[in-house]
């Protein structure tokens, strides 16, 4: 998971802040040290963090209150504003455009992952419905070009390169004009790894660049390099018109922290992250959206994308009985493995505002998934309709049934009434409840004023949402 122990830390100290009985200057400044030592566990550049503390402080205790929301909320209102400023803001600007062709160059340092990330850009445009095609113009590392092949025959986009060719501009010239031919409306062009201190390969990607004149020039950065990606990524933007970023590797990198927000210093915008070596494993960057999971606060637009993409359907008797909180077994089953579609399930818990929640729970969710079809196929109808029933003579049953342990059976329902807690606190939220007091529910969700598309009496949903929300109801 994407800083996931940064995501900790933060929750952490918005839980802090909302068990306090009063917020006054001491409670402010506490919460201001645990964020700073957040921010610099993550590896944050120290001065960025005293800056961007010492701007929640002053607005913490300068600003009058906005009407209907109190001090604590506030609070977390400043740091989720003054954190997505860090981070740039807003997303990307887009410079894609539909029905014409679109030239990207793709440019990185040897190790940054840059060849899958245009196997995961390729299939991203791709599933957008984009004629795409990629070209492999790295002359320098040995089997560079089977691997873009690989990728690129995996997802069934079209790829052009020639091996025996040592000219990596006229690859890059010749690939580019065959898919301009073929009316690809996307070529991504990949290009030679290369440091900031190889000058003559930090030529030959200049002069790629302007011999192609592509519509953006993505830089890839890794995202374990941490601050170090700063000085990288200046010379890249010094050499090159770098018009966005992506960071890669961000899954489980310590570093992670530094590297982003070192990025968004040099100028060029973060465009996407990476979350892993899977093809799919690609998140288009929202500022705002990225600190809000890491605040625990649930990323509806983003999971309803994800959902899209994927092209789910769910059933309307199953939708039902989730938006009541009503599920059972089988509707757990059903939905968990439909969503496996979206990407790892991690990363849509994540969406779900459960970016902070228990390990064992996420890892039983992606883990075990597997294993319950046949735990399932154990139990009666009756039972997967009333779990509550299972007990210690039914667990033992299901047991040998399934060749699973009792342990083992004991955990997939403890994951279920997990997950209906879950779900239960988040619909609590969706429709107003008692400003996050109700049990099971999730932090930041419920009585979130001030946020983007929150309100007074909790989270408000997207437009196509709301319809669902009452329909179900």
């Amino acid at each position: 998971m994407v800083l996931e122990n940064l995501g900790r830390a933060l929750d952490n100290t918005v839980r802090r802040l909302r068990g306090l009985p009063k917020v006054d200057k001491d409670a402010i400044r506490a919460t201001i040290q645990d964020l700073q030592r957040a921010l610099l566990a993550a590896d944050v550049k120290v001065e960025l963090v005293f800056d961007v503390t010492a701007k929640i402080e002053k607005r913490a205790m300068d600003e009058k209150l906005p009407p209907g929301i109190n001090r604590k909320e506030h609070i977390i209102r400043c740091i989720h504003d003054e954190l997505s400023h860090l981070l740039g803001g807003q997303p990307a600007p887009m410079r894609i455009k539909p029905n014409r062709q679109n030239i990207i160059l793709m440019v990185g340092i040897q190790g940054s992952g840059k060849t899958t990330t245009v196997g995961k850009l390729a299939n991203y445009y791709k599933k957008k419905q984009f004629r795409v095609g990629v070209v492999c113009s790295d002359t320098w590392r040995p089997g560079a070009y089977d691997q873009l092949k690989q990728l690129a025959e995996s997802i069934e986009v079209p790829i052009w390169g020639d091996p025996k060719e040592k000219n990596a501009i006229k690859l890059a010239i010749k690939g580019a004009k065959k898919f301009v031919d073929e009316k690809c409306e996307i070529i991504i062009v990949d290009t030679a790894g290369r440091h900031k201190e190889e000058k003559d390969l930090m030529k030959e990607m200049q002069e790629i660049e302007q011999k192609l004149l592509p519509d953006e020039t993505i830089l890839v950065l890794d995202g374990s390099l941490g601050q170090q990606a700063y000085n990288q990524a200046k010379v890249f933007a010094e050499t090159t018109k770098v018009g966005s970023i992506i960071v890669t590797k961000l899954d489980g990198s310590a570093k992670g922290g530094g590297a982003l927000s070192a990025v968004v210093a040099t100028g060029a915008p973060i465009r996407f992250i990476g979350e892993g070596e899977k093809v799919d494993a690609l998140e288009a960057f929202d500022p705002t959206s990225f600190v809000g999971n890491l605040l625990g606060i649930p990323d509806i637009k983003g999971l309803l994308e994800k959902i899209k993409e994927a092209q789910i359907e769910p059933e309307e008797d199953v939708a039902k009985r989730f938006m009541k909180g009503n599920f059972t077994l089988d509707d757990l089953y059903k939905q968990m493995k439909a969503m496996r579609k979206m990407g790892p399930l991690k990363s849509w818990l994540t969406k779900l505002g459960g970016q902070n929640l228990p390990d064992e729970m996420k890892d039983v969710a992606e883990q075990q998934l597997d294993k319950w079809k046949v735990v399932l196929d154990s139990m009666t109808q009756y039972e997967k309709d009333n779990p509550m029933i299972i007990k210690k003579s039914r667990i033992a049953r299901v047991a040998r049934g399934s060749g699973q342990s009792y342990t083992e059976i004991k955990n997939l329902l403890k994951q279920y009434d997990q997950m209906k807690k879950m779900v239960k606190g988040m619909v609590r939220g969706m429709r107003g409840g008692r400003k996050g007091k109700g049990k099971g529910g999730m932090p930041g969700i419920p009585g979130m004023p001030g946020f983007p598309g929150m309100g007074p009496g909790g989270m408000k949903l997207p437009p196509g949402v709301k319809g669902l929300k009452k329909k179900f109801r």
